[in-house]
């Protein structure tokens, strides 16, 4: 069995990096880049498959697929272009070539969770959840957001919506791809987008209705390092 980790990095963010217009996953903190940072954390990871989604026009222009290479030479690579309507839709063009019940772990590039990807796989894992996601405090509505019953389990997901206190840091995990693909099916089929978009963490509803189990765990502040402003990008390549 493998374990997928499905990078997206083909998201128009909107965010200067000041840095020739490249691409968020290329910021750098003492020579490293985010890309970088992302692979590392899952050095731990058994039997880790790695597809990488990336803006059509960053291979043309910064040949990006080069540098995936370069990190993971086994890696899949997805050119997708503007015209994809949101991360949701992104993640089911690359799962068309995902083993049904293999697990996924869907990490955006436009942030950083410093912690081992294995850990986190194993925490899931071990608590038996059909899908998970990592949350840490906060108000803004940048953020996607879930809210949690009294098992502590995801008992609603919403996209820039505060519901609770429970934003979501970009890391969305399932235990088995065909979930993801019916899920995002289903939340495409009733239109459940935000501005026109679709977004991973909202799909964990349509599993919610179906009683499957989403964990969430707990993550520190330091531990995790969006880049969704330029001030944040600022922060992270100088202080990180």
């Amino acid at each position: 069995m493998k374990t997928n980790i499905l990078v997206l990095a083909a998201g128009h963010t909107g965010v200067s990096t000041g840095d020739n217009d490249y691409p968020l996953c290329l910021t750098e903190t003492d020579g490293v880049s985010l890309l970088e940072r992302i692979v590392g954390n899952a050095a731990n990871v058994r039997n880790a498959s790695f597809t990488f989604a990336l803006r059509d026009q960053d291979v043309q222009r910064f040949h990006l697929h080069q540098s995936v290479e370069l990190l993971a030479p086994d890696a899949r690579v997805f050119r997708i272009s503007d015209a994809t309507r949101g991360s949701a839709c992104t993640a089911l063009l690359a799962a068309a070539h995902f083993d049904p019940n293999d697990p996924v772990l869907v990490v955006s590039a436009n942030e950083w969770v410093d912690m081992d990807f294995g850990d986190i796989l194993s925490a899931f894992s071990d608590a038996g959840v059909d899908g998970g996601t990592l949350i840490f405090s906060s108000i803004h509505p940048r953020y996607s957001y879930v809210r949690l019953g009294d098992d502590n389990l995801v008992c609603e997901a919403a996209q820039q919506q505060p519901i609770t206190r429970n934003a979501t840091a970009g890391l969305f995990y399932f235990a088995r791809a065909a979930d993801m693909v019916d899920a995002i099916n289903d939340m495409i089929r009733k239109d459940a987008s935000v501005n026109g978009a679709f977004y991973i963490c909202p799909a964990f509803n349509e599993l919610i209705l179906k009683q499957r189990r989403i964990g969430a765990l707990p993550l520190d502040h330091k531990h995790y390092h969006p880049l969704k402003s330029e001030r944040q990008v600022h922060h992270f390549e100088t202080v990180t």
